[in-house]
């Protein structure tokens, strides 16, 4: 599995919701950036599968930080990607997260050539129970060219124990709508300790 993280797709097909500088200004990675997050969601994903990193049930809180993006939103170019930063805020012994997706920008190509920078964010809500998180991200967001598309997302995953690193890896699965097409996405996220 590739970690093509496209939350949105072309310019034309992530005409999202413009947002104003407080909501969304972009901080996009830059290419290199970009097929660096790529590698290490694809060395999470390896670990996994060979069961070299394992699930871990922590206890008490802790704020995280990585990546997430949603593939399968540009069916005129499926090397369309978009990836962006994740902040979560989670409480373990109360079972709830908190977060938000920013910062994103498109990318296409194996290589992640950058193409925009995208306003707009999601915010991200969820639980927590044993090594698992289940949790939402919604929100509006834009390339600038159009009215903007709506992000409905689901996101599970597990929590691991990275050589003393919390981390936290998952799968993303929702819609986007643009107007009235309605498109089925998914994807992939990661976040380790701050």
């Amino acid at each position: 599995m590739t970690f093509k993280f496209a939350l949105a797709a072309s310019a034309a097909c992530l005409a999202l919701a413009a947002c104003n500088s407080s909501n969304g200004s972009s901080a996009a990675l830059t290419s290199a950036e970009a097929q660096n997050v790529e590698a290490t969601y694809s060395d999470y994903a390896d670990r996994i599968g060979t069961g070299d990193l394992t699930t871990t049930v922590p206890t008490g809180q802790a704020s995280m930080s990585g990546y997430m993006g949603v593939s399968n939103v540009n069916p005129d170019d499926p090397t369309t990607t978009v990836m962006g930063e994740l902040a979560m805020d989670v409480d373990f012994d109360a079972g709830t997260l908190t977060g938000k997706g920013s910062n994103f920008g498109i990318y296409s190509g194996d290589v992640l050539t950058k193409e925009a920078d995208v306003t707009g964010s999601l915010d991200v809500a969820g639980t927590v129970s044993s090594s698992d998180m289940s949790a939402t991200a919604t929100g509006t967001m834009s390339d600038g060219s159009s009215a903007g598309a709506d992000f409905a997302l689901d996101m599970t995953g597990s929590f691991y124990d990275d050589a003393g690193t919390l981390t936290a890896v998952g799968d993303i699965s929702g819609t986007m709508t643009d107007g009235s097409d309605v498109q089925n996405v998914d994807g992939n996220y990661y976040a380790t300790e701050n």
